[in-house]
């Protein structure tokens, strides 16, 4: 499978570089009203075929009396031969945005892929299983590190004015490391979708000669509406979604 592809489903945005200094402050992230059971249905096009199908349902849940958000992404094929599957379980505190842990599984024709992160105070536990065995690794975690598998849930937080501009670090479980990303608030833009046409805002995040457009919608919550990869000449753009109950929880500085 292409790599670019393979890199886009799941929302798994490999940037290959090294380390830089951070560029700024991160601003106060913005908490849209979540909603528990919000599904939201993607295209994964390339040269005007569907390739794949992601599905992303968000839940509101509690550990120990902490308000948390669990994030459930399943990509599956719709046009391709080959047997491909991609389905993660990411979870974070919802007034933060704090990632608790996430699990991850890969299945292709030739091998799967087992991954499990969690997250404590200032570092990350990852497992990784395969057809190779079994690897452990445990990394120091920056202030600024998110779960990839959180990462298109987080930019809905992201204040949209544009100009804005700050680095993050992404924490990459499959790879078991850590990439920083830089994150830039660009102008508007008209997406039509089979939703209709929708106003959106774009985020772009670079990692080297890599680049990746997210288009979220400027009303609440502030919808994830396309994406674009233009190194891979894919788009994931948004085909259905079902609304529902908004979050009454009151958020937190980050």
């Amino acid at each position: 499978m292409n790599r670019r592809l393979l890199g886009m489903l799941g929302i798994v945005i490999l940037f290959i570089a090294c380390p830089r200094e951070e560029k700024t402050t991160i601003p106060k992230f913005v908490m849209p009203k979540w909603q528990d059971g919000e599904t939201s249905v993607y295209h994964i096009i390339r040269n005007d075929s569907v390739l794949y199908e992601s599905r992303v349902v968000l839940r509101l849940d509690e550990e120990f009396g902490t308000p948390t958000m669990v994030v459930t992404t399943t990509v599956k094929p719709v046009q391709v031969r080959h047997y491909f599957f991609d389905s993660s379980v990411v979870i974070f505190r919802r007034d933060s945005i704090r990632p608790f842990r996430s699990y991850r599984t890969v299945e292709t024709d030739i091998g799967f892929f087992d991954i499990e992160a969690h997250y404590e105070s200032g570092k990350v536990s990852i497992r990784k299983q395969s057809v190779d065995g079994v690897e452990e690794q445990t990394l120091k975690l920056p202030q600024t590190a998110y779960d990839e598998g959180m990462l298109q849930v987080l930019l809905r937080s992201v204040p949209l004015v544009p100009g804005t501009s700050f680095r993050i670090q992404r924490v990459v479980p499959i790879d078991m490391r850590i990439l920083p990303v830089d994150v830039t608030v660009l102008g508007t833009k008209l997406v039509t979708t089979d939703l209709g046409k929708i106003m959106c805002r774009e985020i772009v995040l670079v990692r080297s000669s890599e680049k990746m457009r997210f288009a979220y919608e400027l009303k609440e919550p502030h919808r994830l509406i396309a994406l674009y990869n233009p190194n891979g000449e894919t788009e994931m753009l948004l085909t259905s979604y079902i609304p529902a109950r908004s979050d009454t929880l009151e958020p937190v500085t980050p």
